[in-house]
């Protein structure tokens, strides 16, 4: 319900109202200000000046303090001083408020200027021409406003999309920007890869030669990922982890193939950065299982990510070394592929990955890997 304005005990003009008249721009090529008979009111902060809807048969000049234009609780803009507010409504909209109008702070006053003034006025045509002026002032301040609100929402989604995957960034969407993301299990390909001794490089390099090899050997794995089908999931040190989620429409072996061939690409293209004379190394280990995906981490900080059984034997595939190997081939490839991985292939892939290798792995047991 609109609050009763407390009518001010001012002068009817006074030095103050004449000076905010004057620098609204209403009263332009006007002689007497005081023609347009405004009359002084004073509101207490979140007291309502109007309400949307509310008949549009007035228009309001700040004295003092501020007035915020709200749809419902989200406050579009906030006018102040020598501002004028409710002029656009008066030329349209069926002749009512769009938007509430509320004080803004605990001292607010304005000056009424009744549209009955306006239109009896003998000089209505500058009146309505110096409410036209406003209005376009206003129109072109907030087309570069939203001009700067775009150029903000496309730096804001660059970044995005730099620290989040499309797979992540589709699940937040769908459950709304207020809340985190749903938990689901999905059958899943988890790939993990690593760069063999990169560590004992990096202190003995120029940082920015690191940071150069780093940024290369990165893009070796991520561009065949994306190209494949695959998303990133997070960079760990020199490591690498990535998933590919299986679609209840698409065959499981179609999208385990475009994981193998990104590893294979992956594996070329990272042996092709040399540090002296010898080519980087690249380990990679791929897995298929069910994993629980979501928003996990703390309640001020959290992160997309899938988490599971599945998602360490994925890790531990990838970290394997000869000394782990209990029977079978006793050197293990640089692709490692999970027993449940392979079964997916088809039979001239199967052959091509057959080097089988029983190796026991840190807090999971003995493992079937082939490579």
């Amino acid at each position: 319900m609109t609050s009763e304005p407390k009518l001010s005990t001012s002068p009817p003009l006074g030095r103050d109202y004449e000076e905010a008249i004057v620098a609204s721009g209403l009263a332009d090529d006007i002689a007497d200000a005081a023609s347009l008979d405004p009359r002084p009111y004073r509101y207490a902060e979140n007291e309502f000046i109007c309400h949307s809807d509310d008949p549009a048969e007035c228009l309001w000049i700040i004295v003092t303090g501020s007035v915020a234009v709200r749809d419902r609780d989200r406050t579009l803009f906030v006018r102040r001083r020598n501002e004028v507010v409710g002029e656009q409504h008066l030329l349209g909209n069926g002749y009512r408020r769009l938007y509430d109008l509320v004080a803004n702070e605990s001292n607010v006053e304005v000056l009424v200027i009744d549209k009955s003034q306006i239109e009896s006025h003998p000089r209505k045509d500058i009146i309505w021409r110096n409410i036209a002026r406003i209005i376009s002032l206003k129109l072109k301040n907030a087309s570069a406003k939203v001009a700067s609100l775009s150029r903000q929402l496309e730096d804001d989604t660059r970044i995005l999309h730099a620290y989040t995957n499309e797979y992540a960034l589709s699940r937040r969407l769908q459950s709304g920007g207020g809340h985190l993301t749903d938990y689901k299990v999905d059958r899943a390909i988890v790939w993990f890869s690593d760069v063999v001794d990169f560590s004992q490089h990096t202190l003995r390099l120029a940082p920015e030669r690191s940071a150069d090899i780093v940024q290369r050997f990165f893009n070796a794995q991520s561009d065949p990922i994306a190209t494949h089908g695959g998303h990133i999931d997070k960079f760990i040190g020199d490591g690498l982890m990535a998933f590919w989620v299986l679609r209840e429409y698409k065959n499981a072996g179609e999208t385990c193939l475009e994981a193998l061939r990104a590893g294979e690409e992956a594996l070329r293209a990272v042996s092709q950065i040399r540090i002296g004379h010898k080519p980087l190394h690249l380990r990679i280990g791929l897995h298929l299982g069910l994993v629980l995906s979501g928003d996990f981490g703390s309640t001020t900080r959290h992160q997309f990510t899938l988490i599971g059984p599945e998602v360490n034997k994925a890790a531990r595939l990838e970290a394997i070394h000869t000394e782990d190997v209990v029977s079978g081939a006793t050197e293990v490839g640089d692709i490692r592929i999970s027993t449940e991985f392979r079964a997916e292939l088809s039979a001239p892939i199967q052959k091509k990955y057959q080097r089988k290798s029983i190796v026991r792995a840190k807090n999971i047991g003995d493992l079937e890997v082939y490579s």
